[in-house]
């Protein structure tokens, strides 16, 4: 299966990434990352807003506005992007957020990573719609693509320095982490796991980095389907269109050696099968 593109920017996306549909707007959205834009792919191309240094990741609000990952923290805007609210998380300078998720309970969790991705350089916050903030994953690499199972006793979580996917034991009554097990081990020669989403029927997609594809696993972790890309950094994969079966993808520029015209550019795929729901967050 090939992925057609959506969505080119003249600008140049550096790295796009989160890709995330908006039912409220029914339109996909998601973030060039290091350069703080939100991006919404509309009918004339590609709509651009800027909200901090880093914006990392975003969801809906279910009062309204978003509520967005930023660099050293989380914040709630309007539904044009302004800033409401900051919440401040952590304060070194070499460490950001990367990316994350809602839970059914309206919880949005979000991994930070160092700047250099050294080794055990980041940890997963989760916002609780009251605002406050706790550590739920003491050390992690690169933090990406966290979705649950339907009944949300499950937790899939990609570590992309450690080229893993692993299942958690989920407390969903109280948003915890318990023990893990891996899912599908990546050595690396053809990609690393980035981000995820999962199907209706359980199946998990995950954009390959440095792999120029889009894998299927089962829920056992057996690889079912490849989505072929023409670049090579592959980020991020998120459901949408009116039926959930649109998979749109996102890609980035980072890290290439050789220029690929097409990186940084937004695709999708029509996937013969529904997304899950996305979660919103509740505060």
């Amino acid at each position: 299966m090939k992925a057609e593109l959506v969505a080119a920017d003249p600008s140049g996306i550096f790295h796009g990434e989160g890709a995330f549909w908006d039912d409220t707007s029914g339109a996909i959205r998601f973030v060039d990352m290091l350069r703080g834009d939100v991006l919404t792919a509309t009918a004339a191309g590609l709509e651009r807003r800027h909200v901090s240094d880093v914006t990392a990741v975003l969801r809906s609000r279910r009062r309204g506005g978003f509520v967005i990952a930023t660099e050293r923290g989380f914040a709630l805007t309007d539904g044009d992007f302004g800033i409401e609210q900051e919440i401040p998380v952590f304060t070194d300078p070499d460490v950001r957020m990367n990316e994350g998720a809602c839970d059914a309970a309206g919880r949005f969790y979000c991994g930070s990573m160092a700047f250099d991705s050294r080794d055990g350089g980041g940890r997963m916050y989760r916002l609780d719609p009251d605002l406050s903030v706790h550590v739920v994953m003491p050390s992690v690499t690169v933090p990406n693509g966290l979705v649950w199972n339907a009944t949300g006793d499950v937790a899939l979580h990609a570590d992309t320095g450690e080229g893993v996917i692993w299942t958690y034991e989920f407390d969903a009554g109280r948003g915890e982490f318990g023990s893990r097990h891996p899912l599908v081990r990546f050595d690396g020669a053809a990609g690393l796991p980035d981000g995820m989403s999962i199907d209706e029927e359980g199946g998990i997609w995950v954009a390959v980095w440095g792999g120029g594809a889009v894998h299927r696993y089962s829920p056992a972790g057996a690889l079912d389907l490849t989505v072929d890309l023409p670049v090579s950094n592959v980020t991020s994969c998120a459901f949408g269109g009116s039926d959930r079966r649109t998979l749109f993808i996102t890609t980035s520029q980072q890290g290439l050696s050789e220029p690929e015209p097409l990186a940084g550019s937004l695709f999708a795929a029509e996937v013969g099968v529904a997304g899950a729901p996305v979660h919103t967050f509740a505060g």
